[in-house]
């Protein structure tokens, strides 16, 4: 299944706000996937949408310029699912110019044709706002085509340029505990948390991770955490309802059981959920 970031998320890694998030949306700039609760989720070609947005707007492009030039995109290039993650945008004067292969076109979408003696100033779009952001999103790319091995490498550079980043590290410790490496991962999620404990990722990996470790105790305490921060974070529900179960507290169960089917009503798990739901109220 492909990860998806909610628009809290999108906001924190493009740098925008989210109701910046939100708007460009709502006019269909970059629309979401998938909407649960009120809560949008774009994909990765829309989180690389959204900070090129921001790349252009901070290079003094205008939203009525770019929401222009991506119409022309569209139309021009009707088979991009993304136009604004999958084409190559710069600033030439005081226009937006986009290509795809060989061919380059003018924001108006007349194929621009440059001939050597012209020296007109181009100022590409930066892919990043520093080494550390542009390494994370790299690892992000190589963890969505499966390239674990790569994604790890990734990430661990974006941590030479910037050791402080919890998002790269709680990323790292869910690539190290796929492969087994448990103390390793254990580390990267716990300086995350030292370095922002309301993390809600952090702090429900952590939670997993004690999870499979045996440490229910610590688990639960890691769920809440994450519950506290984001209410609206559906699995930390599922997973602390599972191990109160387990404890046999099937009220305290059902508590978080029903949050989680509000939040997500279609999961594969909602039909076994409302059973022991059925059971519980018998």
């Amino acid at each position: 299944m492909a990860k998806l970031f909610d628009q809290r998320q999108v906001a924190r890694l493009a740098g925008i706000s989210e109701s910046q998030v939100r708007y460009w949306d709502s006019v269909r700039l970059i629309p979401h996937v998938e909407r649960q609760k009120g809560k949008l989720f774009f994909d990765f070609q829309g989180l690389v949408a959204f900070r090129t947005v921001k790349a252009l707007l901070d290079q003094g492009a205008s939203l009525r310029k770019i929401r222009k030039c991506l119409a022309k995109m569209r139309r021009l290039l009707p088979d991009l699912e993304q136009p604004l993650s999958e084409v190559r945008l710069a600033i030439r004067g005081d226009e937006i110019i986009f290509g795809k292969g060989s061919q380059t076109f003018t924001s108006e979408g007349q194929l621009l044709i440059k001939f050597e003696a012209e020296e007109e100033e181009e100022t590409a779009v930066p892919a990043a706002v520093d080494p550390a952001e542009e390494l994370f999103f790299q690892g992000l790319e190589g963890e969505r085509q499966g390239e674990f091995g790569l994604a790890r490498e990734k990430y661990e550079a974006a941590l030479e340029f910037k050791p402080e980043y919890p998002e790269v590290l709680v990323n790292l410790g869910e690539v190290l505990r796929r492969h087994g490496l448990l103390p390793a991962a254990e580390w990267a999620y716990r300086r995350a948390l030292f370095i922002n404990p309301d993390h809600p990722e952090g702090n429900y990996h952590l939670a997993e991770l004690l999870e499979e470790q045996g440490d229910l105790e610590n688990a639960m305490l890691f769920y809440r955490k994450a519950i506290q921060e984001d209410p609206e974070f559906p699995d930390p529900h599922f997973n602390l309802g599972r191990l109160l179960k387990k404890r046999g507290d099937l009220p305290g169960a059902g508590k978080y059981w029903r949050q989680y089917l509000a939040l997500d009503p279609e999961s594969p798990w909602a039909p076994q959920i409302r059973k022991w739901l059925g059971e519980e109220d018998v």
